[in-house]
């Protein structure tokens, strides 16, 4: 994937606009893909109904030109559980970390859908996204990630920028003999001055949940086809007496953190991390390190955790700097698990500040980081408890 904008102008624009767009974000191959399991998904389940823990939705609009019953369908919801390629996406670091710094570094995914939008089909009217979320904070994040061309001949999305400042406006029902099962729209407020977002395959749409928004109808004789993600602050509750049964809340991301001060310069604090020939000396943690600690190499840490089990560990040092140390590590599989494990230094002066934390991903976050997480934030706070007594000793 190509680099994406700079985090000053991505932050700025949904600031001051509720989205941005990053362009030629997902490969030709990646939507192929996409597209592929969900025509999979439509024909196992004839068009309707549910197929491998997903569930399809009709079009309401009957379309005379349907030959395969992917032609008839609307959208495909709760994919981000299928391992196939929907869930990688989601849980990847490139995602993920556009709306880390929108809402935060612990995230939840509650909602999924790929949008078929066949020839022929009406589009979404005006509305806004946290409509239905009656959640206990917001904004959410979407993630919307253009499968084919969207175009303003195929219906493609129109937004109303700034709009993202409003909160979230009566919504009333679409009247419209074969509009889709939850339309409503917004009809009281002025959005002459909406714009479309035409999108190339592989460009994505990081957009505020109150932003409005709406599609127009496929008037092409091509299918007009996207995949949206939905993400929300872990610890988010949802307030509706009978939550949507297309919502399911899955952790994607977690850090731990933890930070102490230590009354010794910076340059001790950070030759004491460096050198893990020493760990055995004072790190009740990590207490053997085979390898040297340079950047790009590979390395194995010896971990003794509070009940006395050890386990060693292989690791990817990324970088060693001065003032940052970067390790990646994990199963093999990395898209089952992967932690990147961060030492930072602040200089105090007389003091150094050290931040100590590791952002974890991938399928076994819940079953690890969420149900272990007291354990492994004690094992970070006992290391760095025997650093600054060692460092400020030595």
């Amino acid at each position: 994937m190509p680099e994406p904008l700079p985090s000053d102008v991505r932050r700025a624009a949904w600031e001051r606009d509720g989205f941005f767009i990053v362009r030629g974000f997902g490969s030709t191959e990646l939507c192929s893909a996409m597209h592929a399991r969900a025509v999979e998904l439509a024909r196992e389940a004839k068009g309707t109904g549910a197929a491998d823990g997903s569930v399809i939705q009709a079009e309401t609009q009957p379309n005379p030109l349907a030959r395969h019953a992917e032609d008839s369908v609307s959208k495909i919801f709760k994919l981000h559980r299928d391992q196939r390629v929907f869930r990688s996406f989601i849980e990847a670091e490139s995602v993920l970390d556009l709306a880390v710094e929108l809402i935060g570094d612990d995230l939840d995914c509650f909602l999924s859908q790929f949008i078929f939008k066949n020839p022929g089909a009406i589009g979404q009217p005006w509305h806004q996204d946290s409509f239905y979320f009656p959640f206990d904070r917001a904004p959410q994040v979407g993630i919307w990630l253009a499968v084919t061309e969207a175009t303003l001949e195929n219906g493609c999305l129109h937004v109303m920028p700034g709009s993202h400042r409003e909160p979230v406006h009566t919504h009333v029902r679409d009247r419209r003999e074969h509009a889709n099962l939850g339309y409503v729209e917004i009809v009281d407020f002025d959005m002459s001055a909406s714009i479309p977002v035409e999108m190339d395959p592989g460009d994505l749409l990081v957009f505020h949940s109150h932003l409005m928004h709406r599609s127009t109808d496929n008037e092409s004789a091509r299918l007009r086809a996207a995949m949206v993600y939905h993400l929300a602050a872990a610890g988010t509750l949802d307030r509706a007496p009978n939550p949507a049964p297309i919502n399911d809340w899955l952790p994607v991301r977690r850090r731990i953190e933890t930070q102490i001060e230590i009354a010794a310069p910076i340059e001790r604090v950070s030759r004491a991390l460096a050198d893990g020939s020493r760990y055995a000396d004072w790190n009740p943690y990590l207490v053997q390190i085979d390898g040297a600690i340079e950047s790009g190499t590979e390395i194995v840490a010896h971990a003794r955790f509070a009940d006395g089990r050890e386990q060693a560990m292989p690791v990817q040092v990324v970088a060693v700097e001065p003032t940052r140390m970067h390790w990646e590590g994990g199963l093999p599989d990395r898209s089952l698990f992967k932690g990147d494990h961060f030492f930072e230094l602040d200089d105090l002066g007389a003091t150094t500040r050290l931040r100590h934390f590791e952002n974890f991903t991938g399928r076994l976050v819940d079953r690890i980081v969420v149900a272990g997480g007291d354990a492994i934030r004690a094992n970070f706070e006992r290391m760095n408890a025997a650093l600054r007594t060692h460092c400020e000793s030595d």
